[in-house]
């Protein structure tokens, strides 16, 4: 039993971000949001901070899509 916990707590790191958070999941996205919010704000306890590539993507895929809406 001790080494199935000992396996699934490392399927369960694998499966996280720094954060303890699973990347795609609604908590996850609402995080990384408030994250970016306080970064482009320059609040100073988020310097020096990385963001996840897929953040990026969401961000730009959601700007994107804003875009489309104005053309309608």
């Amino acid at each position: 039993m001790l080494n199935l916990n000992r396996r699934l707590k490392k399927l369960e790191a694998l499966m996280t971000d720094d954060a303890g958070l699973m990347p795609d999941s609604p908590r996850w996205m609402a995080y990384w949001t408030e994250r970016v919010g306080k970064i482009l704000a320059g609040d100073d306890d988020v310097k020096g901070c990385l963001i996840p590539l897929e953040v990026v993507d969401a961000i730009m895929q959601g700007a994107d899509l804003e875009r489309l809406d104005d053309y309608r």
